[in-house]
């Protein structure tokens, strides 16, 4: 029969208490907020929507599917599409609040196919 020793058992609880996911609650936003970032790869941007992906934590999400426009510095209106997915990656406290962008694609605009 196996049999775990209590210096075994230190290390397993550890590490099921780190993955238990009480300290993620800082990491969901809700679409409101994340709708609320201005930037895109040091671009001005107009969010025009984003959805929640996976599962909702009371209508609050850890990553996001949006779309965005943009321009160049030169322009005065949007000519550049943005779709993105932002990923929380602490406590939402304004436009400003950390967050990592993946599959970033631009679409349109001068020089962008």
């Amino acid at each position: 029969m196996f049999r775990l020793s209590g210096a075994a058992l230190v290390p397993a609880a550890l590490l099921a208490a780190a993955c238990s996911g009480s300290g993620d609650a800082g990491r969901f936003w809700t679409e409101r907020e994340a709708e609320s970032i201005t930037t895109i790869r040091s671009l001005p941007a107009t969010v025009r929507g984003c959805e929640g992906l996976g599962e909702s934590h009371d209508g609050r999400y850890a990553r996001f599917e949006c779309l965005a426009g943009t321009r160049a510095a030169w322009q005065s209106y949007d000519t550049i599409a943005v779709t993105y997915v932002l990923h929380a990656l602490d406590e939402y406290d304004g436009p400003r609040s950390r967050h990592r962008l993946t599959d970033v694609k631009f679409v349109g605009g001068p020089g962008i196919p």
